[in-house]
């Protein structure tokens, strides 16, 4: 099998290149890898005992989580609270694709906007294995830069959701895994490119724009919202949108 490099900002002269093995990965110095395992496109570190991370819509803890009738008790469907029917979101910074699915299960049409070259090839291999399996959900993938595509969308969607990557620590082994390899892909957003983006969404959605924080996070650009709807570990802040 032949492995691709994955695009690591601290090593772009080998972002692409090719690799046979994970020993040879491993010499080179390649902290991550792409490549299928068990037929899904997935992100692992070389010779490592951890296994792959793979964008999957259905298996796992993620097909509980999006079983019928229990994805309404979801905090971030309860966020968006009462919307028009076939209301649009727009997760402007899509990542692995989970909340997006969730948005899709409750009946959401989703678009997914993601900047990372790595996580563009892992979300359109996951919408592919979906498509085989489920014809319900009503998620588009839209590769590029949030900042450069939510003023070109071609309609206006009720809501903008945001996730933005957050130096946080967890308990939990797994999450610190993806958090990780994740923080490897992409880099953290400065406060005005935070205070950038969430303007910019404001200024999108016709409705609400919702951001998931760490429970004990700062507000998103130090910018108090509206409402919130608090868990035990993140929270959703509520913010309205803005007059153009």
């Amino acid at each position: 099998m032949t492995y691709v490099l994955a695009t690591l900002p601290q090593a772009p002269t080998v972002a692409g290149a090719l690799v046979c093995s994970e020993e040879q990965a491993r010499a080179l110095g390649i902290p991550l890898l792409l490549g299928h395992h068990q037929g899904k496109l997935s992100l692992w570190p070389p010779m490592g005992n951890e296994s792959p991370m793979a964008v999957d819509f259905l298996a796992g803890p993620m097909g509980y989580r999006l079983a019928e009738g229990r994805v309404r008790h979801e905090r971030l469907v309860r966020a968006l609270g009462k919307l028009p029917a076939n209301s649009r979101v727009v997760d402007a910074t899509a990542g692995l694709g989970r909340d997006s699915a969730i948005l899709a299960a409750a009946g959401f049409a989703v678009t997914m906007i993601e900047a990372e070259p790595v996580l563009q090839l892992m979300l359109a291999d996951g919408l592919e294995r979906l498509a085989e399996t489920n014809n319900e959900y009503s998620l588009v993938l839209l590769p590029g830069k949030a900042e450069d595509l939510l003023p070109t969308l071609p309609f206006q969607p009720e809501v903008v959701y945001l996730d933005p990557m957050f130096p946080e620590r967890r308990k939990s082994a797994a999450i610190k895994k993806e958090l990780a390899w994740l923080q490897q892909l992409a880099a953290i957003a400065s406060e005005q490119e935070e205070a950038e983006l969430l303007t910019l969404a404001r200024q999108t959605a016709s409705h609400k724009v919702v951001v998931k924080r760490p429970q004990k996070a700062p507000y998103l650009a130090a910018v108090p919202p509206s409402s919130q709807l608090s868990g035990k570990t993140v929270r959703f802040d509520v913010y309205l949108p803005l007059a153009h």
